[in-house]
């Protein structure tokens, strides 16, 4: 990886908060964002100083080991280059999810994203695992024998599609239950609560019975269209009295190094060697739904990786298969994703623009085709991919089951592949797409 590569991973959203500060004075964005909350702060803050008192050397070299042989011989100079990278995310993630793991204390806690200045911290990235960047992660920490409340306020329409996963590790984030988009009950003014202990429904509506293996409420807000749509608003209430105090610093940092430990079977065993690098390059096979290894149980998904050359494209055709949301997300050779606040590194369904039978063709190139369905590679030449569909209809559609399909060409042979009216920018459109992108992004982390 090149030198400004690096640098502008280094480089947090300042650019974007910048961007949202002209755009507050202008009167375009005027709202703190639903995830600028006290808790958030305080778990920001706490993770921080957990982060800089605990160095985890041994985790951390277990955790390279591992992603290098999950990977396999040979990694490339570039490759190599962002390795240490992604361990340093993959740490701060199991940090974070640490510092929201009293069940008897639980806070709602937006993680598994970008770094981000706001309320005076300086928050590192905590991305793993093919993060989304369509995805707000947030999370819950529940046990079986307590009883919780969750309150969400939606504003507008909503996320794109919402799904509340009842798992028993945060790691290997096996669901338990499931409360998805299409069943969740919201009241007009775009009120809704969420119950949960260890007794059925009962006629209760957004009711998720839990058990004695419960850990984590895992939840997923998907924004198809960053600049319409936000996250809703969450808050958690425990039922009980607390038996004993919260859990202090030593608890964390224990708490970190089992994350960390299970992170090497979960993410460097399984999903980077399992279910990505075990599939031929430039190949995707076709989707599939699963419960393990972090995989949300009601979509369908498929692994694979990429190598191209400056000259080359990957061109993936796409068919929904009546999935109300689907995502092409691009990811760094460990599964982390590139500055997607303001690149290019994924599209959605909403983002793109079908092709005149309803499928989608994307191009995935390090250069720019300028094709408007470009998912760019942040100008790496080898890298993992984890397309999504979500919200899939009880009965197959007559255009078919979910499916993908790959082929290498040269950029110069692009036009002979690409379908009849394929929708292409020029250089100043180029600019305005990746400008929405950030605006959107922005809403995310305005402070005020």
């Amino acid at each position: 990886m090149s030198s400004s590569s690096n640098q502008t991973r280094r480089n947090p959203v300042s650019q974007v908060l910048a961007l949202v500060a002209g755009l507050t004075l202008a009167g375009v964005v005027s709202a703190a964002s639903v995830l600028a909350t006290p808790e958030q702060q305080a778990l920001d803050a706490k993770a921080i100083q957990i982060k800089k008192n605990n160095l985890f050397l041994l985790q951390r070299g277990q955790l390279a080991a591992a992603y290098s042989t999950a990977h396999g011989a040979p990694i490339s100079s570039e490759a190599s280059a962002s390795l240490n990278h992604a361990i340093d995310e993959l740490v701060f993630s199991a940090i974070q999810k640490a510092v929201n793991n009293d069940p008897l204390y639980p806070k709602v806690y937006w993680l598994n994203a970008p770094p981000r200045d706001w309320f005076g911290l300086k928050v590192p990235g905590g991305r793993y695992s093919f993060d989304n960047p369509d995805n707000v992660y947030r999370t819950i920490p529940v046990n079986g024998d307590s009883r919780y409340v969750i309150r969400g306020q939606r504003r507008g329409t909503g996320p794109t599609d919402v799904t509340f996963s009842l798992i028993s590790n945060p790691n290997y984030q096996q669901s338990i239950a499931v409360l998805d988009g299409k069943d969740l009950v919201v009241a007009a003014d775009g009120s809704y609560t969420i119950t949960i202990d260890n007794q059925p429904a009962n006629g209760r509506v957004n009711h998720i019975q839990s058990t004695s293996d419960a850990k984590q409420l895992f939840v997923r807000n998907n924004l198809g269209d960053w600049t319409a749509e936000t996250a809703d608003t969450l808050s958690v209430t425990r039922l009980d009295t607390p038996s004993r105090p919260a859990r202090g610093d030593a608890d964390i940092v224990a708490d970190t190094r089992t994350n960390l430990n299970e992170s090497t079977l979960a993410y460097a065993i399984g999903t980077l060697g399992v279910k990505t690098y075990v599939n031929p390059v430039n190949t995707l096979p076709q989707p599939s739904s699963s419960a393990t290894l972090g995989t949300l149980v009601t979509q369908a998904s498929t692994f694979g990786h990429f190598r191209l050359g400056d000259d080359e494209a990957l061109l993936v055709k796409v068919n929904l298969g009546g999935a109300g949301y689907f995502v092409l997300p691009v990811t760094d050779p460990w599964t982390v994703s590139v500055d997607p606040d303001r690149r290019q590194v994924s599209l959605n369904n909403v983002q793109a623009v079908a092709d005149a039978d309803g499928s989608y063709t994307f191009v995935v190139s390090p250069r720019d085709p300028g094709v408007y369905n470009w998912v760019e590679t942040a100008g790496l030449h080898e890298g993992t991919l984890m397309p999504r569909w979500q919200k899939l209809p009880a009965t197959t559609p007559s255009s078919g089951a979910p499916s993908i399909s790959t082929k290498v060409l040269k950029l110069a042979d692009l036009p002979y592949y690409l379908p009849a009216g394929t929708r292409t920018v020029t250089a100043a459109q180029r600019q305005q797409q990746l400008q929405a992108r950030a605006t959107g992004y922005a809403q995310r982390v305005t402070t005020d």
